[in-house]
């Protein structure tokens, strides 16, 4: 299935849980460079929920970042404060994801790597990972920056 068509999927799921239409979505309030995605996260994760973000990349990436610095003492803790990081993780990095597609094409994957070794870290309780997964996400947000 590519992309556009989990994209698609997305949106229309999102809003229908919110209980508005694929149409609703675009109401015309966000600045032509935005994006808005409605993110229907894992239940393993965190209860069905609808988390919208919206934003340049250049937005959304520090907002991720800020995110993914919590990670690691989240997981080390008793909770499920780390799930709920992981699931805003996920919902920001889904709107963001088209963006960076679009004007870093050869970053990608390597920010998709390091969302889901966030996301493996909380399934497998791994500290470690998740410090890792921010170190990368770090570097991965000061070269998309420095390229803009």
């Amino acid at each position: 299935m590519t992309r556009a068509v989990w994209l698609v999927g997305i949106v229309v799921l999102g809003a229908a849980c919110t209980g508005t239409s694929a149409g609703d979505q675009g109401s015309g309030d966000q600045a032509s460079g935005d994006s808005v995605t409605a993110v229907t996260l894992d239940p393993r994760l965190v209860p069905t929920t609808t988390i919208v973000f919206s934003g340049s990349a250049a937005e959304l990436l520090p907002q991720l970042g800020v995110e993914m610095s919590r990670l690691s003492a989240q997981v080390s803790e008793e909770g499920d404060d780390d799930k709920a990081t992981v699931a805003r993780i996920t919902a920001i990095w889904a709107a963001a994801q088209s963006q960076v597609e679009a004007a870093r094409p050869d970053l990608l994957d390597s920010f998709e790597a390091t969302v889901a070794m966030a996301t493996s870290a909380v399934e497998r309780n791994r500290p470690a990972d998740a410090d890792k997964a921010f170190s990368n996400l770090t570097r991965l947000i000061e070269n998309y920056t420095a390229a803009g």
